[in-house]
């Protein structure tokens, strides 16, 4: 195990989660302002009321894409993130690995 090789890794798959999650937060912030722009547009152009306006945003191809694309994000924020904590449940199965072969060496002399 070298440690200059298991910091990279820590840094490349935090690094990439971080990012993801990010990402998602920003797709998932913004659902709630495309969800009022275009409820304010379904009202103009209706002439219907709030509740109806909010179903009709929610019922739109620009909503409902809008939001695949959060749940997208968001499955690869949870995607790198089981990247990450892999490579800590690597590095101490290594570090215990090791761990265990020094004491074995130790008790065999």
């Amino acid at each position: 195990m070298i440690p200059k090789d298991v910091y990279r890794a820590f840094v490349e798959s935090g690094t990439e989660w971080s990012d993801r999650h990010g990402a998602a937060e920003l797709l998932e912030g913004s659902l709630k302002s495309l969800k009022a722009q275009l409820s304010l547009e379904a009202k103009a152009q209706e002439g219907c009321g709030v509740a109806e306006a909010e179903n009709y945003a929610l019922a739109s191809d620009t909503y409902k894409d809008a939001l695949r694309g959060s749940v997208e994000a968001r499955t690869e924020a949870n995607r790198a993130r089981v990247r990450y904590e892999a490579t800590k449940a690597l590095f101490e199965a290594q570090r215990t690995m090791e761990a265990s072969n020094r004491a074995a060496m130790g008790a065999a002399t």
